[in-house]
Order: structure tokens, then sequence, then C-alpha cells
């Protein structure tokens, strides 16, 4: 798995849905999706983008458990906190109030593991973390 490229690739689609929210609450002149832009931004854009930038720079081993467990976590948890933040915010019909809540909390947690992983990868391997010369 290209840990950089996939993280990269998701980051690009994350930008692209932040900007067009963005446009969209300009348009409308209403920024009730404000909360939403701004993660899918953060966390979605910036976030894996950073991370994607991280794992192009240093020779992280392509067998690394813990990169495989960071990257996934970071990709799920991003999708999960975005979207459940929209459903908990917008309460469509088709939603239970308490599926809502549920999904924003898993989705957030499981996003806080993969910050956690990172924490602890970069020290697992640090000996491959250095300066550019």
């Amino acid at each position: 798995m290209n840990k950089a490229k996939l993280l990269i690739q998701i980051s690009a689609i994350y930008a692209v849905i932040g900007v067009f929210i963005g446009g969209h609450m300009a348009g409308a002149g209403s920024y009730l999706f404000r909360a939403v832009h701004t993660h899918i931004l953060v966390v979605g854009w910036l976030s894996l983008f950073a991370f994607a930038v991280f794992y192009a720079l240093f020779k992280i081993p392509k067998d690394s458990k813990l990169a495989k467990i960071h990257v996934w976590t970071a990709i799920i948890g991003s999708i999960g906190l975005t979207t459940g933040m929209w459903l908990y915010n917008f309460q469509p019909a088709w939603s239970p109030e308490l599926f809502s809540l549920l999904y924003f909390i898993i989705g957030g947690s499981i996003l806080m593991v993969s910050f956690f992983v990172f924490l602890v990868m970069v020290f697992v391997h640090g000996k491959f973390i250095t300066d550019k010369e």
C-alpha cells in the first residue's frame, strides 16, 4: 500500500468538498454548514495531507502494522467524524437522533485513535525520522 499516495488522494477529495461547501455558504449568505466545512478542511484535507507528507518524507517500513493502522483509522475516522457531524447537526428525517449521535462519537473516537497511533508510531519508528541533508 502506498500510504502517501492514498492519503493525498483522499485529502484532495476533502479539499474539493470543503471548497464546494464554502462556496455554497458564500453564495447562500448562510454559515449553517460552518462547523462541517471547517472539520472537512482541517481534519480531512489538512490532517490527511500532513500525514501523507510524513510518509512521503520519512522511510517508515512498508510492512509496519502501526502505519497501516494509523492510515486506515485516519481515513475511517475522518469520514466518520465529518459525516457524523453533518448527521448530528442537520438531523435528516431518515436518521434517528441516537444513531446520528453514536455515529458522530464513534467517528471522532476512531480519529482520536489515529492520532494516538501516530504519536506511538513516531517514537517506535523514530530512527527513520531524520533531517534531509
